[in-house]
Protein backbone atom coordinates (compact mmCIF):
# COMPACT_ATOMS: atom_id res chain seq x y z
CA UNK A 1 0.00 0.00 0.00
CA UNK A 2 2.94 2.32 0.68
CA UNK A 3 4.13 1.99 -2.95
CA UNK A 4 0.65 2.84 -4.24
CA UNK A 5 0.48 5.86 -1.97
CA UNK A 6 3.91 7.08 -3.11
CA UNK A 7 2.97 6.58 -6.75
CA UNK A 8 -0.31 8.41 -6.22
CA UNK A 9 1.48 11.32 -4.55
CA UNK A 10 4.03 11.53 -7.38
CA UNK A 11 1.35 11.45 -10.07
CA UNK A 12 -0.72 14.07 -8.22
CA UNK A 13 2.34 16.37 -8.05
CA UNK A 14 3.04 15.88 -11.76
CA UNK A 15 -0.58 16.57 -12.61
CA UNK A 16 -0.50 19.73 -10.49
CA UNK A 17 2.66 21.00 -12.26
CA UNK A 18 1.19 20.34 -15.69
CA UNK A 19 -2.11 21.91 -14.77
CA UNK A 20 -0.36 25.03 -13.44
CA UNK A 21 1.51 25.27 -16.73
CA UNK A 22 -1.71 25.01 -18.72
CA UNK A 23 -3.42 27.61 -16.51
CA UNK A 24 -0.46 29.97 -16.96
CA UNK A 25 -0.74 29.52 -20.72
CA UNK A 26 -4.47 30.22 -20.51
CA UNK A 27 -3.86 33.41 -18.55
CA UNK A 28 -1.22 34.60 -21.01
CA UNK A 29 -3.44 33.83 -23.99
CA UNK A 30 -6.35 35.68 -22.42
CA UNK A 31 -4.12 38.67 -21.66
CA UNK A 32 -2.91 38.70 -25.27
CA UNK A 33 -6.49 39.22 -26.44
CA UNK A 34 -6.63 42.42 -24.39
CA UNK A 35 -3.85 44.04 -26.47
CA UNK A 36 -5.94 44.71 -29.57
CA UNK A 37 -7.71 48.03 -30.09
CA UNK A 38 -11.16 46.46 -30.15
CA UNK A 39 -10.50 44.47 -26.99
CA UNK A 40 -9.45 47.57 -25.07
CA UNK A 41 -12.97 48.91 -25.46
CA UNK A 42 -14.53 45.57 -24.47
CA UNK A 43 -11.91 44.48 -21.93
CA UNK A 44 -14.26 44.62 -18.96
CA UNK A 45 -16.82 42.40 -20.71
CA UNK A 46 -14.14 39.86 -21.61
CA UNK A 47 -12.86 39.84 -18.04
CA UNK A 48 -16.38 39.38 -16.65
CA UNK A 49 -16.91 36.32 -18.85
CA UNK A 50 -13.51 34.73 -18.25
CA UNK A 51 -13.13 35.41 -14.52
CA UNK A 52 -15.81 32.97 -13.24
CA UNK A 53 -14.61 30.27 -15.63
CA UNK A 54 -10.99 30.74 -14.60
CA UNK A 55 -11.79 30.67 -10.86
CA UNK A 56 -13.32 27.23 -11.30
CA UNK A 57 -10.02 25.84 -12.58
CA UNK A 58 -7.72 24.99 -9.70
CA UNK A 59 -4.24 23.50 -10.13
CA UNK A 60 -4.81 20.90 -7.42
CA UNK A 61 -6.69 17.73 -8.25
CA UNK A 62 -9.57 16.36 -6.18
CA UNK A 63 -8.78 12.80 -7.31
CA UNK A 64 -7.47 10.59 -4.52
CA UNK A 65 -6.05 7.08 -4.41
CA UNK A 66 -9.50 5.79 -3.44
CA UNK A 67 -10.96 7.26 -6.64
CA UNK A 68 -8.32 5.51 -8.74
CA UNK A 69 -8.85 2.16 -7.03
CA UNK A 70 -12.64 2.47 -7.35
CA UNK A 71 -12.54 3.32 -11.07
CA UNK A 72 -13.84 0.82 -13.56
CA UNK A 73 -11.83 -0.70 -16.38
CA UNK A 74 -13.93 0.98 -19.07
CA UNK A 75 -12.82 4.44 -17.84
CA UNK A 76 -9.22 3.69 -18.79
CA UNK A 77 -10.03 2.72 -22.37
CA UNK A 78 -8.41 5.09 -24.83
CA UNK A 79 -10.43 6.27 -27.81
CA UNK A 80 -8.52 7.76 -30.75
CA UNK A 81 -9.48 11.40 -31.32
CA UNK A 82 -9.47 10.88 -35.08
CA UNK A 83 -11.81 7.90 -35.07
CA UNK A 84 -15.31 7.99 -36.55
CA UNK A 85 -17.03 7.72 -33.13
CA UNK A 86 -15.00 10.60 -31.69
CA UNK A 87 -15.62 12.78 -34.75
CA UNK A 88 -19.39 12.33 -34.41
CA UNK A 89 -19.28 13.58 -30.83
CA UNK A 90 -16.86 16.45 -31.44
CA UNK A 91 -18.37 17.66 -34.71
CA UNK A 92 -19.14 21.39 -34.78
CA UNK A 93 -19.65 24.05 -37.47
CA UNK A 94 -16.04 25.26 -37.26
CA UNK A 95 -14.85 21.85 -38.49
CA UNK A 96 -16.66 22.45 -41.79
CA UNK A 97 -14.86 25.72 -42.58
CA UNK A 98 -12.44 25.30 -45.46
CA UNK A 99 -9.23 27.27 -45.55
CA UNK A 100 -8.45 29.28 -48.64
CA UNK A 101 -5.12 29.25 -50.44
CA UNK A 102 -2.18 29.52 -48.08
CA UNK A 103 1.18 30.98 -49.18
CA UNK A 104 4.03 28.51 -49.44
CA UNK A 105 6.58 29.26 -46.74
CA UNK A 106 9.02 26.56 -47.75
CA UNK A 107 10.75 24.91 -44.85
CA UNK A 108 11.56 21.66 -46.60
CA UNK A 109 15.17 20.83 -45.75
CA UNK A 110 15.55 18.30 -48.55
CA UNK A 111 15.11 21.11 -51.12
CA UNK A 112 17.77 23.38 -49.64
CA UNK A 113 21.32 23.31 -50.90
CA UNK A 114 24.23 24.26 -48.72
CA UNK A 115 25.81 27.54 -49.78
CA UNK A 116 29.21 27.00 -51.32
CA UNK A 117 31.92 29.37 -50.19
CA UNK A 118 33.57 31.43 -52.89
CA UNK A 119 37.21 30.51 -53.00
CA UNK A 120 39.67 33.13 -54.08
CA UNK A 121 43.35 33.42 -53.66
CA UNK A 122 44.81 35.86 -51.17
CA UNK A 123 46.34 37.91 -53.90
CA UNK A 124 42.92 38.51 -55.50
CA UNK A 125 41.44 39.55 -52.17
CA UNK A 126 43.84 42.43 -51.75
CA UNK A 127 47.23 43.08 -50.27
CA UNK A 128 46.67 41.82 -46.79
CA UNK A 129 49.60 40.61 -44.78
CA UNK A 130 48.28 37.62 -42.94
CA UNK A 131 50.30 36.56 -39.93
CA UNK A 132 53.07 39.14 -40.28
CA UNK A 133 53.74 41.41 -37.38
CA UNK A 134 55.84 44.53 -37.45
CA UNK A 135 58.79 44.48 -35.18
CA UNK A 136 58.87 47.11 -32.48
CA UNK A 137 62.16 48.73 -31.74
Amino acid sequence: MWALSALSSYLRDQYCYRRRLMLTRLDLTASAFHWTDRAQSQGAAMTNVLKPLRQGLAPESAISLAHVLASRADLSRLVPATGRAARLVTCCPINKVLMGPVPDRGGRPNELEAPMPSWQSRREAGHQRWGRKKKRR
